[in-house]
């Protein structure tokens, strides 16, 4: 009863959903999101667009583990760029669940059972969604240790380039025979 009802109401509860992960960014930025289609110039909002429909679909008929994986990795690896703590980059899955429960409370659905195993599934996809949020953080840092290990190579490369030349020239500084 609660898949099928969830189903009609896809289309609504996938719009809501959107409005309500876009509006917990700044105003600014919630009005881009929105209002910026193209998905080069918004590739924020083009994701929420392009994975919400498809994440709640897994959600709520519970299949298509492969396709969850899909929308987490590409909706949490924008905001692991963006330096979010886990509990912001993750509340659009506590979303949906607050989202689903007020529009079945709101409709009169008696479904505790099915609301309880909808729940469990949503917090499956959520601890998934961590190891993701995990995973892209880790991918960050080795990014920036390499970074930061490559310039300073070049940095040293450069100092003994600098000791090679002087020490040639014999200018100031210049190791003295011994």
């Amino acid at each position: 009863m609660l898949d099928e009802y969830l189903s009609e109401k896809r289309d609504a509860v996938v719009t809501e959903w959107y409005d309500r992960v876009t509006s917990q960014s700044p105003p600014e930025t919630a009005k881009f999101l929105r209002e910026q289609a193209e998905p080069f110039a918004n590739p924020v909002g083009a994701g929420l667009r392009e994975e919400l429909g498809p994440l709640y679909d897994a959600v709520v008929t519970g299949n298509n583990v492969d396709r969850v994986d899909r929308a987490l990795d590409r909706l949490i690896r924008v905001w692991a760029v963006q330096d979010l703590k886990p509990s912001e980059a993750l509340a659009f899955l506590v979303e949906l669940k607050r989202l689903i429960r007020a529009r079945v409370a709101s409709d009169g659905l008696e479904c505790g059972a099915e609301l309880a195993e909808l729940d469990d599934r949503i917090d499956g996809v959520l601890l998934a969604a961590l190891d993701v949020y995990s995973r892209c953080r880790e991918e960050i840092f080795d990014i920036r240790v390499k970074d930061v290990r490559n310039r300073s190579l070049k940095m040293m490369e450069r100092l003994n380039d600098w000791r090679a030349r002087r020490d040639e020239v014999g200018g100031p500084g210049a190791a003295e025979p011994h």
